[in-house]
């Protein structure tokens, strides 16, 4: 894999964050777990590398780490969008997620028709914001500046600084868990989300390519969506 021209010779170093999100990733005593540090290894695995994860908290900061040569790749969350892909290129995907609304528990919000009038929180230069954005009559509210949105954004709904949120649907479960928030609805986008590499890095796309097609043909793929995702079918 010499060819691949990585920053670090026999070594992928993938761009993710420790930003708690599960069962997406989350770090734990210095051990990652979720759908994508196990599709990371599984990638490495097959690649014949080691493997190294690069943290960021602030979504603006992703781009400027790849193409600064930081990190090889971003595995983080990264919807494959026309707007992206003049910036990097996108492996094929590896998943397909839906985005939801989260609003407090004792919140009149369960639609869209809801929403007019309403703040609505998204992290700025995401899919989410897009969808928030759709939601006629909604006041879009912006997040993004800190180093954890998420966790900023989900406070200030329990608080009522905002009525609702928009976030993927994988993640939200950990929010439900709290017993402050809850789902109002599911928006059924099913981005496809893909690895984010340099607009040089045509060989490492093309390895990463043929190792998420064995992955998927050969079931390793399936197997760790479902690990991750009992309740939701495999998308590919």
């Amino acid at each position: 894999m010499s060819d691949l021209q990585l920053i670090q010779s026999g070594t992928l170093v993938l761009c993710s964050t420790d930003i708690a999100a599960p069962p997406m990733t989350s770090v734990v005593d210095g051990v990652r777990f979720g759908y994508e540090p196990d599709l990371g290894r599984a990638l490495a695995g097959h690649l014949g590398l080691e493997l190294q994860w690069v943290d960021v908290r602030r979504w603006s900061d992703f781009v400027p780490t790849l193409t600064e040569k930081r990190c090889d790749a971003i595995l983080c969350n990264q919807a494959i969008t026309p707007d992206r892909e003049e910036i990097v290129d996108f492996t094929l995907p590896y998943g397909r997620f839906n985005e939801g609304v989260v609003v407090r528990t004792d919140s009149p919000i369960h639609s869209a028709a809801d929403l007019v009038g309403r703040k609505v929180g998204a992290i700025t230069g995401t899919t989410n914001i897009a969808l928030a954005a759709s939601f006629t009559g909604a006041e879009v509210v912006e997040y993004g500046s800190g180093d954890d949105a998420f966790h900023e954004m989900a406070d200030a709904a329990v608080d009522g600084t905002i009525d609702a949120f928009v976030d993927d649907e994988i993640v939200l479960p950990a929010l439900e868990a709290t017993g402050k928030l809850r789902v109002a609805f599911i928006a059924p986008s099913g981005n496809p989300y893909g690895i984010a590499v340099r607009k040089d890095s045509d060989a490492l796309r093309t390895s990463l390519n043929e190792a998420i097609q064995h992955l998927i043909a050969n079931g390793t793929l399936a197997g760790i969506w479902n690990n991750n995702f009992p309740t939701k079918a495999f998308p590919l």
